[in-house]
């Protein structure tokens, strides 16, 4: 009895642990993070399903019995994205978007190899570095030539750059992304035999509804990506090639896939995908605009208000990021922790200038992101409100008790998720 009664009381902690997160990141808080959203209802209720704690290995065949409906969601979602993306070629077993890729490295580089990615100042994930996935490949990154005005990659240069290091792959994308990167003249400045993979786990949502770019039809021959950023699905990976893409390079990413990376692919998220992905099929192209719209008044007003937001001549951002250099504020570690103590979540961002042990310390910057305010039914004005909170906070100094109070009661306007079905209407 005393077991049993002890196993109780830490349920009841675990039950007051979850009820405390989803009371603070649902109710109170504003969440800015780059990197997430939420599930819609409906793509929430399936999430958790029969599928959860199953196995499907496979390749040729499925190497477990009891898998034919596994097989049927998991192709229903692969085809789902086929006709989006007008290719043959897609493969949602990846567990996350690293592990995505770490399945190109993998399939198409050796150790010691080189690759170019932007480089952590410059946005690169860490995936794409010698301190994550690709240096546990043992390959060596070597940065892009990257133009701090334009926050982007300077194609010549970049494209000289892989020719005299014999790059094996060439990785684009990223995690600091505020304008669509210049595929298609990267592409037209090599020849066909750099393999172009482009990292589009942040912007994947305008991406699939068409109001970003269109990497595979710009000379991107990959595309790798996470499937719950402005594509607000559940958490996973998924890997897409062109549709002229060779069939034994294909089997290549397949094969790094299972038997070499995976071996639980997490089931249970793709009923969940599969409604998300319809669900962006009817709402997505609406949501993508309201993304970019809020994410451009978010900059402009932030910018009106003194704050040093990054490329004011170029619209400040193409995406739902927006980027502040805060360094005249005690930078973006100091600013992001001050911010959540208000119930504002951000977090810090290195910038192009700043030193290696800056960028991982307190960097310059922090970023913002505003799919998931989007995603609750927030417009222009009301990222305007949020922008005024972090003036009264940053600027003004007044305390973070008084912000934090207007920031719950600001919230409580925003409780429905929106661009999604509702269950009546299934």
């Amino acid at each position: 009895m005393k077991e049993i009664n002890s196993a109780l009381e830490k349920i009841k902690q675990v039950h007051e642990i979850v009820k405390n997160q989803e009371r603070w990141r649902r109710e109170e808080c504003i969440n800015l993070i780059a990197s997430e959203s939420v599930l819609s209802p409906l793509a929430e209720k399936f999430f958790i399903n029969d599928f959860e704690g199953r196995y499907n290995e496979h390749s040729e065949e499925s190497h477990y019995c009891g898998t034919k409906f596994a097989n049927d969601i998991e192709e229903f979602c692969k085809e789902i994205f086929m006709e989006r993306f007008s290719t043959r070629f897609v493969d949602v077993r990846p567990i996350s978007g690293a592990v995505a890729n770490m399945a190109i490295y993998y399939a198409f580089t050796k150790p010691f190899d080189n690759f170019i990615s932007l480089g952590i100042q410059n946005g690169a994930h860490v995936s794409a570095t010698r301190w994550g996935v690709a240096g546990f490949r043992g390959l060596k990154n070597i940065d892009a030539y990257f133009d701090e005005k334009r926050m982007n990659i300077d194609v010549d240069a970049t494209a000289k750059l892989a020719r005299r290091v014999e790059a094996k792959l060439i990785m684009l994308g990223g995690s600091l992304i505020l304008f669509p990167q210049p595929i298609k003249e990267l592409r037209e400045a090599l020849d066909n035999d750099f393999l172009i993979v482009y990292d589009a786990a942040h912007v994947f949502g305008l991406i699939y509804a068409n109001e970003f770019q269109e990497p595979l039809k710009e000379g991107a021959d990959i595309i790798t990506s996470s499937t719950h950023k402005t594509f607000q699905g559940p958490q996973g990976g998924i890997i897409i090639a062109r549709d002229s893409f060779e069939e034994d390079k294909w089997k290549k990413i397949e094969n790094a896939i299972f038997p070499g990376l995976i071996s639980n692919h997490h089931i249970h998220r793709f009923p969940a995908l599969a409604i998300t992905a319809l669900e962006m099929n009817v709402f997505g192209k609406e949501y993508a605009k309201q993304v970019i719209r809020n994410a451009k008044a978010f900059a402009e007003e932030l910018y009106n208000l003194g704050f040093n937001v990054l490329c004011p001549d170029l619209g400040f951002t193409e995406s739902h990021q927006v980027i502040v250099n805060v360094k005249s504020l005690g930078g973006g570690r100091d600013v992001a922790n001050r911010l959540e103590e208000a119930n504002i979540i951000c977090n810090k961002m290195s910038l192009p200038s700043d030193s290696p042990h800056d960028a991982t310390k307190n960097p310059s910057a922090i970023r913002i992101g505003v799919q998931e305010v989007t995603r609750f039914g927030m417009k222009e004005e009301d990222i305007k409100e949020i922008a005024r909170f972090i003036k009264k906070l940053l600027i003004d100094k007044i305390s973070v008790h008084a912000i934090k109070q207007e920031v719950i009661e600001f919230r409580k306007r925003f409780k429905r998720i929106h661009y999604c079905f509702n269950f009546e209407d299934i």
